[in-house]
């Protein structure tokens, strides 16, 4: 039994572009929250999924450390009734630029997840390589760096999934799970050895299959956009629309910080 397959929603690209980058530069929480608002309903429209729990534990750890940082090294007034820590007092100004803070990075990882889901494999590569077309004209490596973008794009999962063979080799060698911090490090640290081993020869023999196929940059100017943008539901009004969208969040979170 096959699974149904998901539509891709490349036209909704450039508006999680402008979410994102208004997230990152909001200096309000009105914005902050907007934005995060507008990031959750276009990437549940393009179909962007929730990523694995490690990786949603480590994003929550990292903002309650960011926000108890902003609570207690923020000059401001005080705050009654919370505890006293190596000499400073939470305030009310480091609570406001915690939770910012951390709207922001929830607005950004979610316009992220988005964009996996809309512009999937090298999308996301062509769509940054035509729109920084122009700066080919002042010798800057376009080109270059959409290639190894995509590269990387198509290659990391891979790399990932043979540093955790490995990783699990090491264990069953070993003969046990680690016991303690300890043994856990150093684990990692003998499977990270030959997952870079590994990562380098594969790169050797990338190179030479490019080189033995004559592989030549496409310029810049010459892509014609993320595959799909002529798909019959995405037509050039809705997709103008969208990116206005976008572009019109990013302004009004760029210009409207004081």
């Amino acid at each position: 039994m096959t699974g149904r397959v998901r539509a891709i929603r490349p036209h909704l690209g450039p508006m999680l572009v402008g979410t994102m980058l208004g997230a990152l530069v909001a200096g309000r929480l009105e914005t902050a929250t907007l934005c995060l608002v507008a990031a959750i309903v276009v990437s549940y429209a393009a179909g962007a999924t929730l990523p694995a729990w490690r990786w949603l534990a480590t994003l929550a750890s990292g903002a309650a450390i960011a926000w108890a940082l902003n609570l207690y090294l923020t000059p401001g007034p005080p705050l009654d009734g919370w505890p006293v820590i190596a000499g400073h007092r939470a305030t009310s100004e480091g609570m406001r630029m915690g939770a910012l803070l951390n709207l922001r990075f929830a607005g950004a990882v979610a316009a992220l997840q988005g964009l996996r889901a809309a512009w999937p494999g090298e999308r996301a590569a062509d769509a940054a390589a035509r729109w920084l077309a122009p700066l080919e004209k002042v010798h800057v490596p376009v080109g270059e760096a959409r290639a190894i973008l995509g590269l990387a794009v198509r290659f990391m999962p891979l790399l990932g999934a043979e540093a955790a063979r490995i990783a699990r080799v090491q264990d069953l060698r070993a003969g046990r799970p680690p016991r303690g911090a300890r043994e856990w490090l150093q684990r990692r640290r003998a499977a990270t050895v030959p997952a870079l081993v590994g990562a380098l020869e594969r790169a050797e023999r990338v190179a030479l299959a490019l080189e033995a196929r004559h592989y030549r940059l496409r310029p810049a100017a010459a892509l014609s956009g993320t595959p799909g943008d002529r798909t019959p539901g995405a037509s050039r009004p809705v997709r103008g629309a969208w990116a206005a969208a976008g572009t019109g969040l990013a302004a009004l979170a760029l210009f409207w910080r004081t």
